[in-house]
């Protein structure tokens, strides 16, 4: 958080000349016009606040959006957003298969993350160059444990098993700066809330194995909120041109 508003600070202050240049006509406003399609991809790195941040220091992952222009110039969108924050993963070398020598050794990546998916306004406002967005969503998230083959945050969903999960809904809402570096791609900065209320969820060496084959789960429970400041890229998705069928 106390880094992030120095960047704002100086993402604002690049915006302040061009904010400062003669309003544009309203041609050049038609000429401005946005495609209705963007899509976008940020790195996070979350906060957790309140009785959260007792159990767990910070998250990482990564989040998806779609947004929908809902007008000509793309002050109003309906924003679609879903993503996959980590908070504890652990990984430990294992034998595939049940021989009783080790013949394929492979590594076992127990992870705990929140998944989320959510919809909702988008609202923009142009500072020159630069555009100031702010939005509020409504959706389902779960607190979910998996194990599975692989290493790193994220274990290899397609050979992965959920141990535990608790799921329920999530309000979130954040605000933003979308940069422009390209005709139609925009460097995406922004800080979001998540409100996930009152959870049970496992933490790094919550899953264990007991000496009956069983596993062995010390739950916790508490409010699990968040902030998630985020850093990507944003870009239009622009149809081709149809060809003229005008004839001679």
């Amino acid at each position: 958080m106390r880094l992030f508003l120095p960047a704002l600070a100086g993402v604002l202050s690049f915006a302040a000349p061009a904010s400062g240049q003669p309003a544009p006509s309203l041609a050049d406003t038609n000429a401005a016009k946005t495609p209705r399609w963007h899509v976008g991809l940020t790195a996070d790195a979350g906060q957790p606040v309140g009785d959260f941040k007792r159990n767990v220091n910070n998250a990482a992952g990564a989040t998806g959006h779609v947004l929908l222009r809902l007008d000509r110039s793309g002050q109003a969108s309906l924003r679609l957003q879903g993503g996959w924050l980590n908070y504890g993963h652990e990984s430990q070398r294992s034998c595939l298969g049940t021989a009783p020598h080790c013949r394929v050794a492979v590594n076992l990546t127990t992870a705990n993350g929140i998944f989320s998916l959510a919809l909702g306004p988008q609202f923009a406002v142009p500072l020159g160059r630069v555009r100031l967005y702010g939005y509020g969503l409504v959706g389902m998230s779960r607190f979910a444990t998996l194990s599975g083959l692989g290493g790193g945050l994220v274990p290899d969903f397609v050979a992965a098993d959920e141990n535990f999960g608790d799921g329920g809904a999530v309000w979130t809402g954040g605000v933003g700066l979308q940069v422009p570096v390209h005709r139609s791609t925009s460097i995406d900065i922004g800080i979001g809330y998540e409100r996930h209320g009152e959870r049970d969820y496992l933490l790094k060496g919550g899953l264990t194995d007991q000496p009956d084959g069983s596993l062995g789960f010390d739950i916790q429970r508490s409010k699990a909120n968040l902030y998630a400041i985020r850093i990507g890229l944003t870009t239009a998705i622009r149809r081709k041109p149809r060809p003229s069928t005008a004839t001679r």
